[in-house]
């Protein structure tokens, strides 16, 4: 029979050091409230005994702990496995971390847009503003590789301790965001032709499933925006320009449909305002498709091709 959460984490917290290395003998855990995003985490954090000015405290999440243990079933396989990644993950952590110079981390300061109301801890935490129905947050770039981005979030202890404004903040994050992840767009189809092929299929499925798409008028043509690492490619809200090159293509004010934190769908306002539920399409999306930590918003924003303005689009949700 399964452990509850709270006899889980009971467990954890009297038994995990005994699973670690002698090393880790003269430490301890303590549990800490992590703001994530579009939830908030306990996390465990591994710190000494006796206060160490130099000591990276390792940290993961309870949560994310039982639901290991919940898959496996077995108490202590999870946390052997957690022990061993633990050690794994520390052989990653910089030497210099500790030494860190913020004047070059300045220039690794982006962007990260989230939905206000699923991240009000986050928030209340760091230099922010606001977008609409989102926030803009800020982090700082650590790393860009094949396996993914590191980074770490400037929260409000950090950026009053190397003097930085919200202001200063934005102006690093607009310089750099696109400069780090340089935003691309293409149409829907080449995006599903390049999956298929990376999925097995062959030209003459590929041809079949998408007969005639070069002809498409340019008011039915539909935009798929991200960045050349699909990582927060949603932070191109920020930049008009980039929406901006579109709308000029399909040659009308477009509509915005976040598909997720990583990527945004445009699309012609006078073609699909009628056609499309688009509202529901992207409420549907979020809950069915998208997981809870990648959701942006269930919101649609316009473009205006005139004043060159975002804005969150007045579109009645459809409840039939």
């Amino acid at each position: 029979m399964l452990l509850s959460y709270e006899e889980f984490k009971e467990r954890v917290m009297n038994e995990f050091i005994d699973y670690l290395p002698e090393k880790y003998s003269d430490c301890k855990l303590e549990l800490h409230q992590v703001p994530k995003l579009n939830e908030v985490l306990t996390g465990i954090a591994i710190k000494p005994k006796k206060p160490c000015k130099s000591f990276i405290a390792p940290t993961f999440y309870m949560e994310r702990l039982y639901a290991q243990y919940e898959e496996s079933g077995s108490f202590e396989q999870t946390m052997a496995e957690q022990a061993v990644y633990l050690e794994e993950s520390i052989k990653f952590i910089p030497k210099n971390i500790l030494s860190l110079d913020f004047s070059k981390v300045k220039e690794k300061i982006v962007f990260q847009v989230i939905n206000t109301a699923e991240n009000i801890e986050m928030i209340a935490k760091c230099p922010h503003r606001n977008f609409e129905d989102l926030s803009v947050v800020y982090r700082a770039i650590t790393g860009i590789t094949s396996n993914g981005v590191s980074g770490f979030l400037i929260t409000n202890d950090i950026a009053s301790a190397e003097g930085l404004t919200e202001e200063e903040l934005y102006e690093c994050a607009y310089k750099n965001t696109r400069k780090l992840f340089p935003f691309k767009s293409e149409r829907i189809e080449v995006m599903m032709r390049r999956l298929m092929r990376k999925w097995g299929a062959d030209e003459t499925e590929i041809k079949e499933a998408f007969p005639g798409y070069t002809k498409t008028p340019e008011k039915e043509r539909i935009y798929v925006v991200t960045n050349r690492h699909d990582f927060f490619g949603a932070n191109a809200l920020l930049y008009n320009d980039v929406i901006g090159e579109i709308a000029e293509k399909i040659g009308t004010d477009c509509y915005i449909l976040p598909s997720s934190v990583h990527d945004l769908i445009v699309l012609s306002a006078d073609t699909y305002l009628k056609e499309s539920k688009l509202a529901n399409i992207v409420k549907t999306t979020n809950s069915e498709s998208v997981r809870h930590s990648e959701r942006l918003s269930d919101s649609v924003y316009l473009f205006s091709l005139s004043s060159r303005n975002i804005s969150r689009a007045a579109i009645e949700e459809d409840v039939s």
